[in-house]
């Protein structure tokens, strides 16, 4: 997901056939998003990976409090890799999905991309 920063403006009219216009830097940050659901519906909290070299406190404002316990992350370009996967599974896909009886299974399908797939799994 590729967004603006928030010095834009986007200049445009209420009618749906004329253009709208973006004035401001136009800088871009990558943001990704790991998102996961069970069988039975129940939604898993979601990675957010921000670009970055550590998380700010500014990026979270007060009025974000319902989603301070997502499994929040930076990498260099925003996008996910083999360390962000595992530690995704680990600390979020993992504890949230442990069946009761220990001996009952579980499956993850993954959509074949690289970054998800690596050999300390």
């Amino acid at each position: 997901m590729a967004g603006f920063g928030l010095d834009s403006l986007v200049i445009g009219s209420s009618d749906p056939k004329r253009k709208a216009f973006l004035k401001g830097s136009q800088s871009r940050a990558w943001t990704s998003f790991i998102e996961a659901v069970t069988a039975t519906g129940h939604l898993l909290k979601p990675g957010i990976i921000f670009k970055g070299q550590e998380l700010q406190q500014q990026w979270f404002v007060d009025e974000l409090k319902q989603v301070a316990d997502w499994h929040y992350i930076t990498s260099e370009n925003g996008w996910t890799d083999n360390h962000i996967a595992v530690e995704w599974l680990k600390e979020v896909y993992l504890p949230q999905t442990q069946p009761e009886d220990e001996s009952d299974a579980r499956l993850i399908i993954l959509d074949g991309h690289r970054s998800h797939v690596s050999v300390r799994v």
